[in-house]
Formats: structure tokens, C-alpha cells, sequence
């Protein structure tokens, strides 16, 4: 997938493909993604503009995907260096090949749609969160794990079932569907690493926990203080239809706004607070308030 060059001096993110050997051992682990209906998106149907927001749109997937591949794979390192139980690590080390597929599946939607946006990345920075000096092995692992699996994953997860119940599109919703139903698995990981981390951690643990939450959380705020785009009569501010939006494969503004902010109090911290891992009240309140 390579994004049409606006200047070659741009660190453009940009995704290569070796065939032979490689793509056999990949399609091997990642089976199915062939035969999605690739080709049957006619782009001619719709505006101009619309067609750029959704190669912009499912550019930022691919970009959030690969993001997700690299943090699982901290997550592995970590928990394997943890010695956590080895069904746990093998669990995590398939989501890590699962990541590999949906980098695949969302850069090509983009060149079903004309090729990708032209937007940089900084690889020096990329999917790194601000982890504390001097903890153990078992404290990086929950961390990780917290941060991946309990709180992004799980939000990405949530609002893709709205986006999935709007795709039209034949392809955009085979995208999707094969997207969720791995990363409903991928949510699973959390859950089952607390079960097995609750009688080894104590309430200052589970307190230092939640804060990790609450700062994850707060990556996610640009889902939630984007501009809302008013609809009116199934067409949005900018001129485009709801219906051809929800063919090309994302939600409305609309409804993904308040939906973003759904996923975080109705399933992201009430599972945590199940564990006794509870972000504090207020700071979560201030957070969710806050608007563009």
C-alpha cells in the first residue's frame, strides 16, 4: 500500500509486500481474507470528496492496526517475561498474527478506494505509552495488558459493532465482520490475565492500575471531541448522504461521537471496576466532558 506522494520528503506510512514463502506462512495463519469481495466497490458512485474522507478514514485504520500489531507484540514480550501461564501467552501470540491480517484488510480498502492518504508517522514514537521506570516484570505485563487489551482494544472493539451494523457495502461490512470477531477474542485476553493477576497484586497495585487506565483513556478523547456533523434528512453538513458513508464503511459523527463516549462508562470501566481496578470519578468525568 503505497499513498499517493503530496512530498517525497514526507515520512509517509507506507506498507510493503514480499509473496513467495512469507505470503503462504501468512495466509496460512491468517486465512479467508482472499476471498472477501475485493473489487466491487465502484468509487464513480460517489462524491469526490467522500471517496478522499473514506481513503483518509480507512488510512488511519490501517494506521491503527499496524499500531495495535506493535502493541501486541509488547504485550507478549511482556507477559512472557512475566512467565505468565504459557496458554496466556499462546493466546496473545495469535492476536499478534491477527493484527498482521487487519493491517492487511484495511490497507486494501484503501486502494479499493484509489490508494492511501498521504499521512506521516513518527516510528521513533509509534504505539508507545509513557510505562514507569522501575517496575517488575509482572507490573510491565499488567500494564501492557491493561492498556492494550483492557482499555484500547476493548474500545476499538465496542465501536466497530456500530460501524459494522451500518456498512452496507458487502466488502466494508466483510471487513468489518472479519475485523470484530477477532478483536472480540482480543478483548477476552484482559479479563482472563486479571483473573489470573487478582490474588497476586494488592489495593495499591489495583490503584496504580486504574491511573494506567485513565491515562490510555485519555489517548482516546480525539474519538469523542471530534466536530460532530449534523444530519438532516439523511445528508450530513458537508452535502454527503448517511447511506453512501455507511457503504463506503465508517458511522456518522453523529452517532459515533456519543457512542465513543458509551463504550468507555457502560463497558470499558465497569469491567475493570469489576477487578477493583476503578480510574477515579471525577478525573473520568473531566475527561469525557471535554469537547472540541
Amino acid at each position: 500500500m503505497r499513498p499517493q506522494r503530496a512530498d517525497v520528503r514526507d515520512p509517509l506510512f507506507e506498507l510493503d509486500w514480499s509473496g513467495g514463502a512469507a505470503e503462504h506462512h501468512h495466509r496460512k495463519a491468517c486465512p479467508g481474507i482472499e476471498e472477501l469481495p475485493w473489487g466491487t466497490i465502484d468509487v464513480g458512485l460517489y462524491p469526490s470528496a467522500l471517496v478522499d474522507a473514506a481513503r483518509r478514514a480507512w488510512t488511519e485504520v490501517t494506521i491503527a492496526e499496524y499500531r495495535a500489531y506493535v502493541a501486541f507484540a509488547r504485550v507478549l514480550e511482556a507477559m512472557a517475561l512475566a512467565r505468565v501461564p504459557l496458554d496466556l501467552l499462546g493466546m496473545g501470540a495469535a492476536f499478534v498474527a491477527d493484527e498482521a491480517a487487519h493491517v492487511e484488510l484495511a490497507g486494501r480498502m484503501c486502494m479499493e478506494l484509489g490508494g492511501a492518504a498521504p499521512l506521516t508517522v513518527n516510528m521513533d514514537t509509534f504505539a508507545r505509552f509513557p510505562i514507569a521506570e522501575g517496575l517488575s516484570h509482572l507490573q510491565r505485563a499488567s500494564d501492557w495488558v491493561v492498556r492494550v487489551s483492557c482499555v484500547s482494544e476493548a474500545f476499538s472493539a465496542a465501536t466497530a459493532v456500530g460501524s459494522l451494523r451500518a456498512a452496507s457495502h458487502p466488502l466494508s461490512r466483510a471487513v468489518h465482520e472479519r475485523i470484530l470477531a477477532d478483536e472480540s477474542r482480543h478483548t477476552r485476553l484482559g479479563p482472563l490475565f486479571l483473573d489470573w493477576l487478582s490474588d497476586r497484586i494488592d489495593d495499591a497495585e489495583r490503584a496504580r492500575l486504574a491511573d494506567v487506565a485513565l491515562d490510555t483513556l485519555g489517548h482516546l478523547k480525539p474519538f469523542w471531541q471530534r466536530r460532530i456533523s449534523k444530519t438532516t434528512a439523511g445528508v450530513t453538513e458537508e452535502g454527503w448522504k448517511v447511506d453512501d458513508i455507511h457503504a463506503l464503511g465508517w458511522l456518522e459523527s453523529e452517532k459515533m461521537v456519543p457512542l465513543a463516549r458509551q463504550v468507555v462508562t457502560k463497558d470499558i470501566v465497569p469491567t475493570l471496576a469489576g477487578y477493583g481496578i476503578a480510574p477515579d470519578a471525577l478525573a473520568l468525568d473531566a475527561l469525557l466532558a471535554q469537547s472540541p
